[in-house]
């Protein structure tokens, strides 16, 4: 039986039909929503309380679960429709909620609400509550690699990122916080190219004059190294970050280093992985060299790079 989450707020008698992220400071409750990532996307009513609490309940589906650079858990939403024959107070006490402001309850739970108030959810939320005939590509992953898309410190992302690396069939060359000095956090190796990247470790990222100058001096240092040590002359660079906001420094990196780059998600990162998984020997390194697009890789991107060939 499926949990679905209930997610409160104050902020404004609209709030779930005019956002798309709402932010939360854990308190200590980051252990339930880390299996809820497990089943992405995951039904949930959005409700009102304090003075907005005569407002109705919103049936949402929440796309996303990640931690932003205040420790804040953000939930990416979608608005689906109103529950327009209850109050989100009566529905609170009907469901014996919590005084949390995030909580799951159980389905049967709900759903026994929904019916007492005549209540009948949207076809593409009550699609959300049937139990998955086939698993989901993130079924195939352990929890070690699915942490990364949690809440991690800087430390452990860093290193899940270059255990997925390894997972792929990389060399991993790991610097970062192993280091002292200024270095990116890690190089990866083929046999015919080198990858310099940098994790940062939260979402909406916006790639900075300062992470764009950093990545230029990592290029042109590790460069020289790499090509007389390992006589690889192709070689790029990456970034790994949970999402991006602007990505307009991207280009200045290119023209300075003369050299191309990618931009990973954990998300999209994690999809190379099960397609690793899935397409066994068929999943070749040399084909990684197509994502180097200067762009923000998605899932779509990577499936398009690795479909399946029968």
């Amino acid at each position: 039986m499926k949990k679905i989450l209930i997610l409160c707020t104050h902020w404004s008698k609209d709030y779930w039909e005019r956002q798309e992220v709402a932010p939360y400071h854990p308190k200590g409750l980051i252990q339930p929503v880390q299996h809820l990532r497990n089943t992405l996307p995951i039904p949930a009513i959005g409700v009102y309380i304090k003075k907005f609490s005569s407002e109705f309940p919103c049936f949402l589906i929440v796309k996303n679960i990640d931690v932003n650079e205040k420790g804040e858990l953000q939930f990416y939403f979608q608005f689906i429709s109103k529950m327009e024959e209850v109050e989100s107070s009566q529905f609170l006490s009907e469901i014996e909620a919590p005084r949390d402001l995030f909580f799951t309850i159980s389905q049967e739970k709900i759903l026994d609400v929904l019916r007492k108030f005549n209540i009948k959810p949207p076809e593409e939320w009550q699609g959300l509550l049937e139990e998955r005939l086939h698993p989901s590509w993130q079924d195939y992953i352990g929890k070690y690699y699915l942490d990364i898309l949690g809440y991690l410190s800087n430390i452990e992302y860093e290193d899940r990122v270059a255990a997925v690396f390894t997972a792929l069939g990389f060399e991993v060359e790991q610097l970062g916080y192993k280091r002292k000095g200024e270095y990116p956090d890690g190089i990866i190796y083929s046999t015919d190219f080198a990858i310099i990247y940098d994790c940062k470790n939260r979402p909406s990222y916006v790639l900075s004059a300062k992470d764009k100058r950093a990545m230029v001096e990592y290029v042109k240092d590790a460069r020289r190294r790499i090509e007389e040590q390992r006589r690889i002359s192709k070689v790029y660079f990456a970034f790994i970050v949970h999402s991006y906001e602007k990505i307009e420094n991207v280009s200045e990196i290119e023209r300075e280093t003369s050299t191309k780059g990618l931009l990973l998600t954990s998300e999209s990162l994690l999809y190379l992985l099960f397609k690793k998984l899935t397409l066994g020997r068929k999943f070749l390194l040399t084909d990684f060299e197509k994502l180097v697009l200067n762009q923000v890789i998605t899932i779509e991107k990577v499936e398009e790079v690795y479909k399946k060939i029968d």
